[in-house]
């Protein structure tokens, strides 16, 4: 079963080892020459001749002590010493001249203009080669900066995917730009090459078009804009000012200045004189209409583009579902981002909604449902304030995902995540998944159908894990029934709340749960400490025991997780 689904799930991990080793004095010392790592590349937005480039390590996911330094070449072209430096490399070039693009006059960038790139990741007394720095690499490396956790090696990884992907480069960080501006350079460059220099050149072309004198300026507020994720004239929600920048004399930058912006200045670029490489529009066609079409976001790296075909389809389960509403969710940096799409279950709890083409972890949120409770048969709808919720760690972009459960486990396993230090990335929504899944002896919450013990005979042919998932929650609903619940959806907030901090304990961090009010309880009731262990050990032998259970199975089946969470610290591992 897990075969046919379509996780993504990267983690990625670097260490940065500095050797420094020296002599003693009185001849009695020894030193260590060390070894000679080099990075080497082009810095383009037209090869820019005579700029300084730094190569800086990382610390801790920003940019850490200076490796080495170079100058580039009449062509662009630098070479780094970095020593026996290994992991993730910052590259800054500032300084130099080009020629524009668009006016094809000589210019020098400005001093608060610098273009960057990030390398994943060196090998020690390694040669890294072909990296290019550009104004997309800029962009990638400031996006990266600003994930959580800042510039490790799987955020610039992610921010370097994105960014190519946005601009239709299979890889921005080793494909070589075409040169526009020398005649004939379209003849046999591959599109990848051609898109990233009619690009750079639309950037140019767009700095024109505002009367920027410099057009390393709109370098500067490009990787500002992309800097959150989203194309869209702004750093969050404040709009980026463009005053002195490029010569400019005021105003902001404008909303779409990443989309419809440049697609209309790589359509006047590409017609234009300046424009000696062969290239017609209808070889740029596809990445025209992309830019023009594209809501701003970068796929996968805090957002996702609109258009594409991508869907996730499962059920959502508390006793069987019947109505609802199931909402999609990009996340972003760790917390709930844009709605990517939302859909109505089924008489069965079945729902199939669009994800566009993002690509990243998904948050599903359940509500309205009308759901048929375990233990005493009668059908309940979902009260306002409660929902059913499940974090889905990575999903591709464009991709068919199937056969996701949204449960009571699964919202636990949510809530767990968005508290953890960092929120909701993929590795903690992974995390907070195991733990629970663990904590009940499920084998996977996201892809493991629970069994519904109110159905006949449901557990001939269901495997321990469904057996456990089910009776989980049917012990749920026992337990809502048992202390008076007369709408238990609020017991899943309770335990979605308990948690959330990692141990079930009937509080949340050292603050008691107060269930005054939900599910129809009366007063200042505090949850009890032993809610999710004992208490649900106790429910489930109750629930496997009565009448409501048609399932089949038996106490005998169920004993190893009744004696588990009899006996359980409450601790989610």
């Amino acid at each position: 079963m897990k075969n046919s689904r379509m996780w993504m799930l990267g983690v990625v991990g670097s260490a940065v080892f500095l050797f420094a080793c020296g002599g003693g004095g009185g001849g009695g010392g020894t030193t260590t020459t060390p070894a000679a790592g080099t990075v080497s590349g082009t810095v383009v937005k037209g090869p820019v001749s005579g700029a300084t480039v730094q190569a800086f390590g990382m610390s801790g996911g920003a940019k850490g002590a200076q490796l080495g330094a170079g100058t580039t070449d009449s062509n662009g072209n630098f070479t780094i010493p970095i020593g026996d430096y290994a992991g993730p490399v910052m590259l800054q070039a500032g300084g130099g001249t080009f020629t524009d693009e668009a006016t094809g006059n000589p210019m020098t960038m400005q001093a608060a203009d610098v273009m960057t790139a990030a390398i994943p990741a060196v090998a020690a007394g390694g040669a890294t080669s072909g990296i290019q720095v550009t104004p997309m690499t800029a962009m990638a490396q400031a996006r990266a900066q600003n994930m959580t956790g800042g510039m490790t090696a799987a955020n610039i990884a992610t921010a370097n995917s994105a960014m190519g992907a946005y601009f239709s480069v299979s890889d921005v960080l080793h494909v070589a730009p075409m040169n526009p501006l020398v005649a004939g350079s379209g003849n046999g460059a591959t599109q990848d090459q051609k898109n990233y220099g009619m690009a750079i050149a639309a950037m140019s072309q767009y700095a024109r078009t505002l009367g920027m004198t410099a057009s390393s300026g709109i370098v500067t507020a490009m990787r500002t804009d992309a800097s959150d994720g989203v194309m869209n004239g702004m750093m969050g929600s404040t709009p980026i000012s463009m005053t002195g920048m490029g010569g400019m004399m005021g105003g902001t930058m404008q909303a779409t200045a990443g989309t419809t912006g440049l697609a209309t200045a790589m359509r006047d670029f590409v017609g234009s004189a300046m424009n000696r490489s062969g290239v017609a529009l209808a070889d740029m066609q596809s990445l025209v209409d992309r830019l023009a079409g594209s809501n701003g976001q970068l796929p996968g790296a805090g957002g996702g583009t609109t258009g594409g075909s991508g869907t996730m389809s499962g059920t959502a389960f508390m006793g069987t579902m019947s109505a609802g509403t199931v909402t999609a969710f990009a996340i972003d940096g760790g917390t709930l981002g844009a709605q990517l799409g939302s859909a109505p279950v089924d008489s069965s709890g079945n729902f199939s909604l669009p994800l566009g083409s993002f690509a990243g972890p998904v948050m599903l949120r359940m509500t309205g449902g009308a759901f048929v409770d375990e233990a005493t048969g009668a059908t309940m709808t979902m009260l306002s304030g409660d929902e059913l919720t499940a974090g889905v760690p990575s999903v591709a972009a464009g991709a068919t995902t199937s056969g996701v459960q949204i449960t009571p486990l699964t919202s636990m396993a949510q809530a767990r995540a968005q508290a953890m230090s960092g929120g909701m990335t993929a590795a903690n929504l992974a995390a907070a998944n195991a733990a629970v899944a663990s904590f009940f002896m499920v084998d996977d919450l996201l892809t493991t159908p629970p069994m519904d013990p109110a159905k006949s005979g449901s557990g001939t042919g269901a495997d321990q894990s469904r057996r456990n998932y089910g009776m989980t929650i049917g012990a749920m609903s026992q337990y809502a029934k048992t202390i008076g619940m007369t709408d238990s959806s609020s017991l899943v907030t309770v335990m979605m709340s308990d948690a959330s901090d990692g141990v079930m304990n009937g509080m949340m961090g050292s603050t008691p749960i107060a269930m005054g009010g939900m599910g129809g309880m009366m007063g200042g009731t505090m949850m009890q400490p032993n809610a999710g262990t004992v208490g649900l050990a106790t429910a489930m032998t109750t629930f496997v025991g009565s009448s409501a259970n048609r399932s089949g199975v038996t106490i005998s089946d169920m004993q190893a997780l009744i004696d588990r969470l009899s006996t359980s610290s409450g601790t989610l591992q």
